[in-house]
């Protein structure tokens, strides 16, 4: 032995408790490893080497250590072997080691590398850790394939790799368990020149993973099928690996909150697909980058309580939620997605048990560039997009196509679209609200074909460039665009919808395309006169009544003329809701109004026929619809005639008597008149005297009209009798 050898032996020797102070003197790995080893003399509770620097290797393999062993910054020449050893305990601390060779071995109590330099790889393979692991400030430099390799490592308590704690080279740590905690805190991991960083796949934590505030990992990390008992916090993490996948969690279980918060930033693709998450989901202020890929994958995730990114989380690529189910609400209010090659929020098939919400936080919206596609979702709750910016011009701004909300869908209070939305085949339980919304898209603005809306669809004070689309829906309460400006062509579809209570449009301004409501049912329906675009389509257009303060009848039967489509169908439905009001009147003059628009219309020789025609049955009996207007006619011809008879009379070259017995003095001018326009029955006044001259020219015009009239009565009273089936 040498004489510091010698020292240390003696130390060994006297005391229980053995610390040994080397000032950097040499003692022999050999030598060591025998007093380790050693099974008859004294044995220490605890050895302490300080300041030492072991020449040599340090061998212990398959070897037992009865008592634990501190290094205390000593200085390695070899790696030290501790492999299928059993070792009371295992402490180096501020030390060099150019690796260390500890499969399979056994550690009665802890394992430290406290602050220590290890130039080499660490191998603990298959080790077990009675105690903690605790590995802080401690720096890694080994090789690329495997620097610090623990597949199959079982830590009964707490794994601390915090502080300065870095690895150069891969960590592989695939099927490790740790029965406390894993404490990442401030660490690097890195591997130059490869694409892994850390592979620990299959990792069972039984308590929580704490990777944070500063915690940095350069290259793939990947925890595909890993049990995590806690929480799983990533707060202020770096996960840098551009272009490919950053995180893989894959197939992970975590029984509480999983949080990639506070600053944590994620270069790369975050993969948690079929992630099974016990508590909270947290994405807030974190920042997600993977332009033109995914950034954000969440597909048939399980969270069982709530998914939050709100204010301050930015995720650049796409975030994916195709198929995930959410137990609790999602709530994305401010944050910030942007793909604007393609889809910035996928989520087909989502399943949100509360609500979904990609509205205002503190001021700040929800902004997506790129498509938000949420096709065929189902939400419990509330689907609010409050205040929410859509961009993706020329396109598809929200896609919504089946979704199924249990509640509201809101999408007021300023939400923006630029770009479509689209919710073709919906089923909303309560309302479907765009109240001041700003929808802008060449084309469809809107698009709910085939939706169905248990309450109301309300545009009230929406400004929509394009059309609002709603055809063949079926809408429970009423469809309202009280003070909303339409600036589409055509600015609204509602072609075979149906609504229960009212269909109120009352623009703030004449929309500037057409409306088409071409079988359209509701059960009544409010307007104004500023609400009708020249051309709008009302065939088979059926309502139940017209609520007060709508548009006066000659409003309305002004603005029907000046269509160029006479379209019968839509006077009869408009006479019928004044018929079953008990305005009869009106309801007649709307009839008349249909055969003026009709005959108006008609072209050539047969259409001056028919105007003809209308020119004396219009005043006459109102075209059958007002038979006993010829009452009138008859009173005004019987005056005039009476006046006219009475004047020529006044020549007695003007009437000879029939009979010589008669005195022309008994002629009466207003029995004369009657008698001459009742042609279908006589007075025999008339017979009595022989018009002459001018009486015969006027006689023969009264005889005329009176026949006329007679025409007229006939098809008056035949109308009464005959349904217009036109």
């Amino acid at each position: 032995m040498t004489p510091v050898e010698m020292e240390l032996f003696n130390a060994i020797e006297r005391l229980g408790r053995a610390e040994f102070v080397g000032a950097g003197r040499e003692v022999g790995a050999e030598f060591l490893s025998g007093q380790l080893l050693r099974v008859h003399g004294t044995r220490p509770r605890k050895l302490t080497l300080s300041d030492v620097v072991v020449v040599g290797e340090l061998d212990l393999e398959a070897g037992e250590v009865g008592f634990p062993v501190e290094f205390e910054r000593c200085t390695f020449e070899y790696a030290p072997n501790f492999e299928q050893a059993t070792v009371a305990g295992l402490y180096f601390a501020d030390c060099r080691l150019p690796g260390l060779r500890a499969s399979q071995v056994r550690l009665q109590d802890g394992l430290a590398l406290r602050g220590c330099i290890i130039n080499g790889r660490v191998q603990l393979t298959g080790a077990h850790v009675a105690g903690q692991l605790d590995m802080d400030d401690c720096v890694i430099d080994g090789p690329r394939d495997g620097a610090f390799k623990a597949d199959g490592l079982k830590v009964e308590q707490d794994v601390y790799c915090s502080g300065r704690f870095a690895v150069n080279g891969l960590t592989h740590m695939v099927g490790a368990h740790i029965g406390g905690q894993f404490i990442c805190e401030g660490s690097t991991f890195r591997n130059p020149g490869e694409d892994r960083t850390l592979e620990l796949s299959g990792l069972v934590v039984d308590e929580h993973v704490f990777w944070r505030n500063g915690f940095v990992a350069e290259g793939e990390v990947n925890l595909i099928g890993a049990r995590i008992g806690g929480r799983f916090i990533c707060e202020g993490a770096r996960f840098h690996s551009p272009g490919r996948t950053a995180l893989c969690v894959g197939g992970m279980a975590v029984g509480q909150q999983v949080e990639f918060s506070g600053g944590c930033v994620v270069n790369g693709e975050l993969n948690m697909v079929g992630g099974h998450f016990g508590a909270w989901v947290k994405l807030t202020g974190a920042e997600f980058s993977n332009p033109g890929g995914v950034a954000v994958d969440l597909t048939r995730s399980v969270t069982t309580l709530n998914l939050v990114l709100r204010k301050g989380t930015t995720v650049q690529g796409e975030l994916r939620m195709i198929g995930a189910r959410v137990d609790g609400l999602v709530g994305a209010q401010g944050a910030h997605l942007s793909n604007a090659s393609g889809i910035a929020l996928n989520a087909s098939g989502l399943q949100v048990n509360s609500d979904l919400v990609l509205g205002v936080q503190a001021d700040v919206r929800f902004h997506a560039q790129g498509v938000v596609v949420l096709a065929d979702a189902q939400v419990g709750g509330n689907f609010d997009c409050s205040g929410g910016l859509f961009e993706n011009e020329d396109g598809d701004a929200l896609v919504a196509r089946g979704i199924k909300v249990g509640m509201d869908a809101v999408l007021g209070a300023q939400f923006t679209a630029r770009g479509r939305v689209d919710f073709a085949r919906a089923r909303i339980d309560g309302k479907l609200d765009f109240t001041g919304a700003r929808l802008k898209n060449e084309g469809d603005a809107v698009r709910c074909d085939s939706v169905r809306v248990g309450h109301a669809a309300v545009f009230d004070d929406a400004l929509v460039t394009g059309c609002v689309r709603m055809c063949d829906a079926r809408i429970g309460s009423e469809i309202s665009f009280v003070g909303a400006v339409l600036k589409g062509v055509p600015a609204v579809k509602l072609k075979g919808t149906q609504v229960r209570g009212v269909l109120r449009l009352r623009f703030a301004e004449r929309p500037a395309g057409w409306l088409d409501l071409r079988r359209v049912q509701a059960g009544s329906l409010a307007d104004s006169q500023g609400d009708w675009s020249r051309g709008s389509r009302l065939d088979e257009f059926v309502y139940g009544a017209l609520l007060g303060n709508s548009m006066p009848l000659h409003q309305r039967l002004r603005w029907l003329r000046d269509e160029d489509d006479v379209v019968p169908q839509v006077y009869l439905q408009l006479s019928s809701v004044y018929a079953k009001a008990g305005l009869h009147d009106k309801a007649t003059d709307v009839l008349m109004a249909k055969e003026d628009a009709k005959r108006r219309k008609l072209k050539g020789f047969t259409g001056r026929l028919h105007r003809t025609v209308w020119w004396v049955l219009n005043p006459t009996v109102g075209y059958g619809y007002r038979p006993l207007r010829i009452l009138w006619c008859l009173g005004v011809l019987t005056v005039a005639g009476g006046l006219i008879f009475h004047w020529l009379r006044q020549d007695k070259q003007n009437f000879a008597v029939a009979r010589p017995v008669l005195d022309v003095a008994w002629f009466d001018p207003w029995l004369y008149t009657i008698d001459l326009l009742l042609p279908i029955m006589s007075l025999e006044h008339s017979q009595l005297w022989v018009p002459l001259h001018g009486a015969r020219w006027a006689s023969l015009a009264f005889t005329v009209l009176g026949w006329v009239l007679a025409v007229c009565l006939v098809t008056g009273i035949g109308r009464l009798f005959k349904r217009d089936e036109r």
